[in-house]
């Protein structure tokens, strides 16, 4: 399966755009089969911050997700990809663009939690803000913020992905 998803990451630009919908929404379907909550909720957070970069650098998805690994200095063999140079670039710009990227997870009742990305970035100069809020089961939360919870009585769990100190 990965085998078939790094080839079609690699002849994106030559697909149709039927094709191109299909490779986008596979880290979507791969989400709902992955079990592990740690690698769901960073492709998840990741996919979120890939947006925002396509959306604002006007750049192919695949791009920008790998960009987005790139800038986070995510190292997980089953989310990476093969980089290339335009991603590199990518990345370069997306640093020029972000100023710091934060997830925070807040416990909720009736086992639920709150899973907000913050996005703080530089518009027409000015600093800004893009925030996407999900409300998320107890059970896929990653297991730091479960046991930060459990353990330490802590409401909410902060993680700064960029820049990486």
């Amino acid at each position: 399966m990965h085998c078939i998803v790094r080839y079609l990451r690699q002849k994106y630009d030559e697909l149709p755009p039927e094709l191109k919908k299909v490779v986008e929404s596979i880290p979507d379907f791969l989400s709902d089969i992955e079990t592990d909550t740690e690698l769901i909720n960073k492709r998840e957070v990741y996919e979120i911050i890939a947006e925002f970069i396509q959306k604002n650098l006007n750049e192919e998805l695949p791009l920008c997700l790998d960009a987005t690994h790139i800038i986070c200095g995510e190292n997980d063999e089953r989310l990476l990809k093969e980089r290339t140079e335009d991603a590199e670039k990518i990345a370069e710009d997306a640093k020029e663009l972000i100023l710091t990227i934060k997830v925070h997870y807040e416990l909720l009742k009736g086992l639920k939690y709150n899973r907000r990305t913050e996005i703080f970035y530089r518009k027409k100069n000015q600093p800004a803000v893009r925030k996407v809020e999900e409300e998320l089961d107890w059970d896929r939360a990653p297991s730091d913020v479960r046991s930060g919870v459990l353990n330490e009585e802590k409401k909410i769990s902060t993680f700064k992905l960029y820049p990486i100190e």
